[in-house]
């Protein structure tokens, strides 16, 4: 069996493997059936994940055994079950157990004051007196006056990760815990663990008591002598910083990374996850040191990947695909669209992982899927990609479609002859305190020069100064990393390099191979003055800082696999186009990704070889043929290329048996001939329940004084302000502008009905479920009997507790984050929904902002249930502000139908909607996911009348919000998101910014421009 044979349905090891979100009170039932929607969706294993609102105790018998229940159950359907290292994260504290073993265990970070001193003097780890301009340390029995002393400080909720020790005690409390539990009877069963952004730091300078003695034992001097370097500017200051951070990044790494790796190989499990703060050189310094040293360790390697966009640069990417390259470890994973919020459609599902996966990411954990979404769960960081999405029964195309391309590419090999070393020490250096601005610019120019040779396509890798240490070596003019090679090797604007670098390097120019470097050039090595830093920097090529100059040189060497022009023969260069070869057996795979909003039309593609041409159709998994010609010694074809729309081209000598592609280009200059347009007005055939959300209320205590109409998240927050249990009320208002039938179905739904009395218009109705809706907590009651025309009352009765210990768990979680991301309340209040075959109409109307965000004040009124729409208008104004489901309209048009011309249906842009379906004629035409939204339709035609059907589905967005949000639809969404002050998904904003508006809004649903059917003669 090849890899060209299991196309079709590859293998579970290639599958998407989400986090799954364990977070409430779990039951066998659910879980198995979750599992079973898992596998229907195509998805090839999950991560178990605690996280807050878990009410089962973590790590305890029953949560052993649900376990063990769900590995005998993806077993059974062939599913990957993946363990995850911590309740909540960040990992590495064992559910706040391992702090708690004391002062010795728990995270420090240094800190310094000149005197007068004002902090505790019992952290103080020296003191030093001033003579001149230079800085004494002083004996613990000098008697001098001190004029500056250096700390630290402790955080006591997260553990001290440069000992071994300490992350030996938490592999103990974790790691042999399963594997006592699990390992012994399931084996192989269980995958091996993930673990979750582990630090030594936050953007302040790391301490550990076991520091200075393996600071002295490295570097052979005191680092109490030399400590105040880290924060103030000295002749020597770069020397210890870069001694520093050297120690603190090995420590980490060996106690951390290379601990846990060890473990889960000696049993056969595989180390997977990522470090925190990827993003940049200012942050990697002062929270891991060095993440491609982390990697090295790591069976799985991976990065993290928020929100809704793509970046412009490929740092984070490209530092795990380089580790994994160069070190053949295969997988690379990304765990993405974390704050990516509940309106993300297919496409930027799409664009956000290709995005990666061009920059060599393979594998893909999506984060989440929610156990519930019951209380504070629907804000963890949304969204839940999982049952509670509309869309949720088509989501297995996009899992297929990850699924083969996965496959292709963990089993390619990459080529890339382009080594960028990676700066990291050149940041250690000008790190000054907890102050990075020095480090910006150097930054910045990485960033730009991985940018540039993206454009230029000039596939290229990062090279660890600290990996070069253990794998770096000079073979036949290459520069050898591992099992990679390179031909070229570019020094990026830098301060400093290592000496083992400097050593490689000259070799490197002496046996013929292309060192470059661009200014600044370093001046020092391991931080300080060397001559042999400028013997080195006058051997290498130093071209202009452009990115014409810089490609034209390096492509002297080793041209581009690929060109890429536009219409009109000038080459594209973009953030957003990029490309990635591999070989694979006897082809090669040329894997072109367009992640930005703009199409290309008529893009000559050339590939600078010859060779069979077609195009692997990562929708089906079938080889189609492409219309390629041979110039100048290379391979043609001219394709659109659309808004995040990607080709997998494959190269072979032999012939590659295809299938004709059934999508023609359109032209782009249609006369009106050619199009037919539709009718602007659509009946609706079927649509899912209409629902509104009721997110404001009146309350009050102990039958005291109601309130005003306000949120209910600040009601919330004021309940727990009490801080001892009380009785509350609730009273919603809804209006209604029709007198409910009484075959009418409506339905109030609540979370815990169970524990409230519910009083609708002063009837007291029965709190008994009669199901769920859209998620298992939002439960169904019937209320059909108890609406009437007009003002409507309902009125909860509740008992609102928590314990004194959840009131303590919600003061630590103010200190840190790992306390808050697992924080579990025992009474939540919540919007209520009502559900039915209504309209949802705005008394105030609706105003449209500059990126398609409709807002209205409100007030609702529920209203008839509409029989026809305007597609074109938007759903939101014409009665479905709240709706989460599919609608499918219909209408008759007259076709005449010619031999010899071919019908298309083209959406002319996007819809409005997550998936769009269409019908001809009753028959099935295609599912729209992503561009191109287009599809021929010839053959479902019938002369005269033909029934055109769409079927529209949505997201969850415009029922769970966040509604009220300052920028209408943020695309980084947290818990914050949906209160009234910024959290770090906002920390665009002022910090006082009040992100809570009165108005509601909603993102468009419905069609974005009117359809066409297009016929082209052929």
């Amino acid at each position: 069996m090849t890899i060209w044979n299991l196309l079709k349905d590859p293998p579970a090891r290639y599958r998407t493997k989400p986090f799954w979100s364990w977070n409430d009170d779990l039951n066998k039932r659910e879980l198995l059936r979750q599992i079973e929607e898992m596998h229907e969706a195509g998805i090839g294993g999950f991560f178990i994940h605690a996280r807050g609102g878990l009410t089962v105790p973590y790590m305890g018998e029953q949560w052993m055994e649900l376990i063990g229940f769900c590995i005998e159950k993806s077993q059974e359907l062939g599913m990957e079950v993946w363990l995850y290292d911590e309740n909540g994260w960040p990992s590495g504290y064992a559910d706040g157990k391992l702090p708690a073993l004391g002062h010795s265990y728990q995270q420090k970070r240094l800190s310094y004051e000149w005197a007068p001193f004002r902090q505790e003097e019992k952290m103080t780890i020296a003191t030093y007196i001033q003579i001149e301009d230079r800085l004494h340390l002083l004996d613990q029995d000098d008697p001098r006056r001190p004029d500056f002393r250096v700390y630290y400080e402790v955080n006591p909720y997260y553990i001290d990760t440069l000992s071994k020790h300490v992350v030996s005690t938490f592999i103990t409390m974790v790691y042999d815990a399963y594997w006592l539990r699990l390992g012994t009877k399931y084996g192989s069963a269980i995958k091996g663990i993930f673990t979750d952004e582990p630090q030594f730091g936050r953007g302040e300078l790391p301490w550990s008591l076991e520091l200075a003695n393996v600071f002295e034992s490295r570097c052979g001097y005191s680092l109490f002598e030399a400590l105040p370097e880290l924060f103030l500017e000295t002749d020597n200051c770069r020397k210890t910083r870069h001694d520093y951070w050297s120690c603190v990044t090995t420590m980490f790494t060996e106690a951390y990374a290379k601990q846990v790796g060890a473990w889960c190989g000696e049993r056969g499990w595989m180390s997977v996850g990522h470090v925190v703060d990827e993003q940049t050189l200012m942050s990697q310094v002062t929270s891991v040191g060095d993440p491609l040293c982390f990697y090295e360790h790591l069976h799985i390697p991976g990065c993290d990947w928020l929100g809704r966009s793509v970046g412009e640069d490929p740092l984070v990417p490209k530092q795990v695909s380089s580790v994994v390259r160069q070190l053949g470890k295969k997988q690379a994973m990304t765990e993405s669209y974390g704050c990516s919020g509940w309106n993300i459609s297919f496409q930027d599902l799409k664009r956000i992982g290709e995005w990666q996966f061009v920059h060599g990411m393979n594998l893909l954990c999506q984060h989440l899927q929610a156990y519930t979404l019951r209380g504070l769960r629907k804000r963890d960081y949304p969204p839940s990609l999982f049952y509670q999405q509309p869309w949720w029964e088509h989501y297995h195309h996009f899992n297929d479609y990850f699924a083969r391309l996965s496959m292709l590419l963990v089993e390619g090999t990459r080529q890339a002859e382009v080594l960028l070393l990676h700066p990291i020490s050149t940041a250690w250096v000008e790190q000054t305190g907890a102050d990075s601005a020095r480090i910006e610019p150097y930054h910045q120019s990485f960033a730009q020069l991985s940018r540039w040779l993206c454009q230029s396509f000039i596939e290229h890798d990062y090279g660890s100064e600290g990996m070069l240490e253990r794998h770096g070596h000079v073979d036949g003019g290459r520069f050898v990393v591992g099992e990679a090679s390179y031909s070229v090797v570019v020094i990026p604007p830098s301060v400093t390099l290592s000496s083992r670098t400097v050593q490689l390097l000259h070799q490197f120019i002496l046996q013929g191979g292309m060192l470059i470097a661009l200014e600044p050039y370093p001046r020092l090595i391991d931080g300080e003055e060397n001559e042999d830093i400028n013997r080195l920097i006058h051997a290498a090529l130093k071209p202009t800082n452009t990115r014409l100059s810089i490609a034209k040189l390096i492509s002297g060497k080793v041209p581009p696999s690929i060109s890429v022009n536009d219409r009109w023969g000038n080459p594209i260069a973009s953030d957003m186009v990029n490309v990635q070869t591999l070989k694979l057996g006897d082809s090669f795979l040329y894997y072109l990704v367009n992640s930005g909003d703009e199409a290309y039309s008529n893009t000559e593609i050339t590939i600078h070889q010859k060779g069979t041409l077609s195009r692997i159709d990562l929708q089906s998994g079938d080889f189609k043929s492409v219309n390629q010609k041979t110039v100048d010694g290379g391979t043609q074809v001219v394709l659109t290329l659309y808004p995040a729309q990607s080709y997998m081209f494959r190269l072979a000598q032999s012939d590659v048996q295809c299938y004709s592609d059934p999508i023609k280009r359109l032209q782009t200059h249609l006369t009106d001939s050619h199009i037919h347009h539709l009718d602007n007005q659509w009946k609706i055939e079927e649509m899912d329940v209409n629902s509104i959300t009721l997110d404001t209320c009146r309350y009050r205590v102990e039958n005291g004084e109601w309130s005003t109409e306000m949120p209910l998240i600040f009601i919330q927050e004021k309940l727990l302000q009490i801080g001892s249990p009380v009785h509350m009320e609730l009273e919603f208002s809804v209006n209604l502008a029709f007198e409910p039938t009484e075959e009418q179905k409506l339905y109030l739904v609540v979370e815990n009905p169970e524990k409230m009395q519910i009083v609708v218009n002063g009837n007291q109705v029965e709190s008994t479920s009669c199901g769920w809706w859209r998620d298992i907590s939002f439960q169904k009651i019937d209320i059909g009997g108890y609406l009437t025309s007009g003002l409507n009352r309902i009125r909860l009765h509740q008992y609102f507790w928590n314990t004194p210990e959840t009131y303590a768990a919600m003061t630590r979680a103010s200190q840190f984050e790992s306390e808050a991301n697992k924080l579990t309340l025992d009474t939540e209040i919540e919007s209520i929904y009502i559900i039915g075959d209504f309209a949802v109409n705005s008394q105030s109307g609706y105003v449209d902002d500059t990126r398609g965000v409709k807002y209205t004040d409100g007030p609702f009124v529920l209203a008839d249930a509409l029989q026809v729409c305007s597609l074109e208008e938007g759903l939101i104004s014409q009665g479905l502000p709240f709706f989460a489901g599919s609608i499918r309209v219909a209408q008759t048009v007259q076709i005449q139908l010619d031999d010899g011309v071919s019908w298309y249906w083209d959406f002319a842009s996007p819809p409005d909607a997550t998936v769009t379906r269409l019908r001809i004629n009753g028959a099935d035409t295609d599912v729209f996911l992503w561009e191109p939204f287009v599809s021929n339709i010839t053959e479902y035609l019938e002369p005269g009348e033909n029934l055109i059907e769409l079927e529209l589905t949505g997201s969850c967005r415009n029922l769970l919000g966040p509604h009220h949000h300052i920028k209408g639809e943020p695309i980084k969404v947290g818990p914050d998101s949906f209160k009234d002050k910024p959290g770090w998904t906002d920390k665009d904003l002022e910090p006082n910014t009040s992100i809570y508006q009165n108005r509601y809004a909603f993102v468009p649903f419905g069609l974005s421009a009117a359809p066409r059917m297009i016929c082209i003669p052929e």
